[in-house]
């Protein structure tokens, strides 16, 4: 619980990891505003409440794969700014731990992004729901929580996957490299190569903008896509836990290294 503290109190006291979230939940808004002016403006009354409940759920998470992107940014420097600073050898030293620092992180970096879920959704759904009000949208309609837990499930993978890559690389510029070539690049790029598409849509990309029914076509069934947004967000952290070294022993330098050879 004193670990959980700690990387608790680190991370609210750092300017640049709240500007990260916030800069991500505002916008992920930006585009749900932007999208809902057009796209809730398409709605009439041979829309029942259900397709209209559905539309605006579609909006509240228009902007979920920006926001993805920055919450990944913030879980590779959650972990590769105390590597910079050298703040971490004070943090071992004071928990020798390693996987027990790490998985603090992870559980902290969870609740982050959980939180940002609940911004975009809350706050997104007041909106479209105040303007599509004339088409009286159902709340859960059918297909909700498909998109519901895609949002949540993607915002959590990019940023466990950004810690895990902050872990391995000990470098925010090449960890932030990767996790953009990875969750965003990659699939693009395969997707549009001849027989690209039998890897592509292993990568998160794809199964996410899927179930967010933000791609053209759909690539596997539902229950699949949802099994590789959790194998993206356990498998990467999960190796990086299972090879982290075991508790830090400070080592002696100076004069406290010759002290110790006596």
């Amino acid at each position: 619980m004193n670990v959980l503290a700690a990387e608790w109190l680190k991370f609210r006291t750092l300017r640049s990891t709240l500007w990260a979230l916030a800069a991500s939940v505002g916008c992920a808004l930006v585009l749900t505003v932007s999208t809902g002016v057009t796209s809730l403006s398409r709605l009439d009354a041979g829309h029942s409440a259900d397709q209209a409940g559905l539309r605006v759920w579609a909006v509240v998470f228009v902007g979920v794969m920006l926001s993805a992107l920055l919450i990944g940014m913030l879980g590779v420097i959650t972990m590769t700014g105390e590597h910079a600073s050298g703040m971490i050898s004070l943090t071992y030293t004071a928990i020798p731990s390693r996987r027990g620092v790490l998985l603090a992180k992870v559980v902290v970096l969870a609740g982050v992004a959980l939180t940002a879920f609940v911004l975009i959704g809350a706050i997104g759904y007041l909106y479209g729901r105040l303007v599509a009000a004339p088409f009286h949208p159902s709340f859960l309609p059918t297909g909700a929580w498909q998109r519901i837990g895609a949002a949540a499930l993607m915002l959590l993978m990019t940023a466990l996957v950004g810690l895990a890559l902050g872990a391995l690389l000990r470098s925010g510029a090449v960890a932030a490299v990767v996790l953009i070539a990875i969750v965003f690049v990659l699939p693009v790029i395969l997707m549009g190569i001849p027989g690209g598409s039998d890897v592509g849509r292993f990568l998160p990309l794809v199964a996410g903008m899927q179930l967010l029914d933000q791609s053209p076509q759909e690539y596997m069934p539902t229950g699949a896509a949802f099994a590789v947004l959790a194998a993206w967000a356990t498998v990467p952290i999960g190796t990086v836990l299972a090879i982290t070294p075991g508790p830090w022993r400070h080592r002696a330098t100076g004069p406290e290294a010759l002290e110790s050879g006596r």
